[in-house]
C-alpha cells in the first residue's frame, strides 16, 4: 500500500491516520458526554416536578387541589417552545382532573406498564417526550396519578447541531494535520536528501567527500556519523587494495623480466649442458623470489585484513630461536657465519607461536644479508622485572641514523654501494613490525653503519 509513497508522504499519512483515530476517539466521547448530560438533566427536571407535587400533596392538610396555587402560571407549563414541561393529573379513578395549560391538544397517558419514577421515552403530537410517572398519596391513601413530561425536541436540535459540527471539524482537522505533518516530515528529513547527495556524488575517485553532519545529535546525526565512518574503511581499504596491486606489479616485475629474458637467450640458440644448467638454476631463483614474494604480499593482506587466526600458545621460546637457526643454517655455512647462542635463557611464553616464528625468521635472515663475510651474529637474552627480552646482533654494514628511520617502512631498502649487490624486498622487517603489533612484542633496532646492528625484541612474561 505504501511502497511508492515518498517517505515524508508516508510519515504524514501515519500521523494523519494516528491523530483521527484519537479525534474520533475525543469527538466520540464529547458526544457521549454532552448527550448524557443533557439526558440527565432531563431526568433531574422530572424528578423535581415529580416530587414537588408528590410532597404537596402529601402534606397537605386538606386535599382541595392537585396542584399550588399560581402552578399553570410558571413559563414551562405555559409555553411550548422554550423547555416546556407536561403534566397530567389523575384522580385514583384514571380520570383527568388537572392539566397543563400546554397541553391543548391531547392529555398524557398513564402507562401501567412502566414503572414508577422510571424515565421513558413516549410521542405527543410528533413531539418525542421523555416522562415519568408517580402515585399521588395523601394520608397513606392512594388519592390520584401524575404523570410529567419534558420535550426532547430543544436537546435532539442541539445535539444534531453538534453532531454536524464535529463531522464538519473532523476532516477539516485531519487534512490539516495531514499538511502539518507533511510539511514537518519535509524539515526533519531534509538532512537525509543530504546524505544521498553526498552519496551519490562520491565514486571511487571521489573517495575523501563527507557527509555534513547535523547540528542536532539525534539518530539522523548518528546515521551521518555511521557512514561517514563507513566510507572511512571503504576509503582504507580501497586504498589498500590499489597499494597492494601497485606494490606487487612493482615487485614483481623484476623478477618476471629476468626469466622471460633468461629465457629469451636460452632459446636464440643451441648451449651446452652447461649453460643451461646455469641458466635454469638461476631461473629457479628467480621462481623462488617470486614465491617469496607472493607468499609475503598475502602475509601482509592478512596482517592488514585482520584475516589471520590469531590462537595464542605456550611453548618455550629459546627452542624457536634455535629452530630458526637451524633453518638459516645452511646461508651462515655460505658466508661463513659463526652464530653464538650460548648466553639465551630458557622461558616459557604464551603468544602467538607462528608470528614470533615469522618475526625471528625476517630478523635472521636481514642480519644474513647484510652481516659480512666470516661475520659473528651474537644471539642473547636477559629478563627484567616482567619482561623477557631477546637480542640478536650482527657485526655487518649497519646502517645510518637517517636509515634506521624508516627501516621499518614497506619497501624501504638502504641504497648505497654495500647494498647493491644484496638481493631484498624490503617487506620482512615491515612484516616482523606489524605481526610483533598483533603480537605485544616490541622491537627496537640500533644500529651504526659498518659496526653492525641490534634488534631487541620484548616480550611480556607472567
Amino acid at each position: 500500500m505504501f511502497k511508492n509513497i515518498s517517505v515524508k508522504n508516508r510519515i504524514a499519512t501515519f500521523y494523519s491516520i494516528s491523530f483521527s483515530v484519537i479525534l474520533l476517539l475525543i469527538f466520540g466521547l464529547i458526544f457521549f458526554i454532552v448527550n448524557r448530560g443533557i439526558n440527565k438533566t432531563m431526568e433531574e427536571t422530572l424528578e423535581e416536578e415529580i416530587n414537588s407535587h408528590v410532597d404537596y400533596v402529601l402534606h397537605e392538610p386538606v386535599l382541595v387541589s392537585f396542584v399550588q396555587e399560581r402552578e399553570w402560571e410558571e413559563v414551562e407549563h405555559t409555553d411550548i417552545s422554550l423547555n416546556p414541561v407536561f403534566i397530567a393529573i389523575y384522580n385514583k379513578d384514571f380520570k383527568l382532573v388537572e392539566n397543563s395549560p400546554n397541553l391543548v391538544q391531547n392529555k398524557l397517558e398513564w402507562h401501567p406498564n412502566q414503572a414508577e419514577n422510571s424515565p421513558f421515552y413516549a410521542n405527543y403530537n410528533s413531539i418525542k417526550l421523555l416522562l415519568s410517572q408517580s402515585k399521588l398519596i395523601h394520608h397513606g391513601e392512594i388519592v390520584g396519578y401524575i404523570v410529567v413530561g419534558v420535550s426532547t425536541k430543544h436537546n435532539q436540535l442541539a445535539l444534531e447541531y453538534l453532531k454536524t459540527a464535529l463531522l464538519i471539524i473532523f476532516p477539516i482537522s485531519v487534512i490539516l494535520i495531514f499538511l502539518l505533518a507533511r510539511f514537518i516530515a519535509s524539515k526533519s528529513i531534509k538532512p537525509v536528501f543530504n546524505v544521498i547527495k553526498t552519496a551519490q556524488s562520491i565514486s571511487e575517485n571521489n573517495l575523501t567527500e563527507r557527509i555534513i553532519l547535523p547540528e542536532n545529535k539525534d539518530e539522523l546525526y548518528q546515521l551521518s556519523l555511521t557512514i561517514n565512518s563507513l566510507l572511512d574503511r571503504l576509503e582504507f581499504q580501497i586504498i589498500k587494495a590499489k597499494q597492494f596491486s601497485a606494490d606487487a606489479s612493482h615487485e614483481l616485475r623484476t623478477p618476471l623480466a629476468i626469466i622471460k629474458g633468461t629465457l629469451e637467450i636460452l632459446i636464440r640458440r643451441d648451449r651446452t649442458k652447461e649453460e643451461y644448467n646455469e641458466k635454469i638454476h638461476y631461473t629457479l631463483r628467480q621462481v623462488d623470489r617470486l614465491y617469496n614474494l607472493v607468499e609475503q604480499f598475502l602475509l601482509i593482506s592478512r596482517v592488514e585484513n585482520n584475516s589471520l587466526e590469531l590462537k595464542k600458545s605456550i611453548f618455550e621460546i629459546k627452542n624457536e630461536v634455535l629452530n630458526s637457526i637451524e633453518r638459516f643454517q645452511i646461508l651462515f655455512d655460505e658466508k661463513q657465519i659463526s652464530v653464538d647462542t650460548k648466553n639465551i635463557e630458557s622461558q616459557i611464553i604464551d603468544n602467538y607461536k607462528e608470528f614470533i616464528d615469522i618475526i625471528i625468521d625476517n630478523i635472521l635472515s636481514n642480519a644474513v644479508k647484510y652481516a659480512n663475510l666470516n661475520g659473528k651474529i651474537t644471539i642473547s637474552s636477559f629478563i627484567e622485572s616482567n619482561l623477557y627480552h631477546l637480542v640478536i646482533e650482527d657485526n655487518g654494514i649497519g646502517m645510518n641514523e637517517e636509515d634506521l628511520k624508516f627501516i621499518q617502512d614497506r619497501y624501504f631498502r638502504i641504497q648505497n654501494e654495500n647494498t647493491l649487490n644484496i638481493s631484498g624486498s624490503g617487506l620482512g622487517l615491515n612484516i616482523a613490525t606489524k605481526l610483533a603489533q598483533l603480537a605485544n612484542v616490541n622491537i627496537l633496532i640500533e644500529s651504526k653503519q659498518q659496526k653492525g646492528t641490534r634488534v631487541i625484541l620484548t616480550f611480556v612474561i607472567e
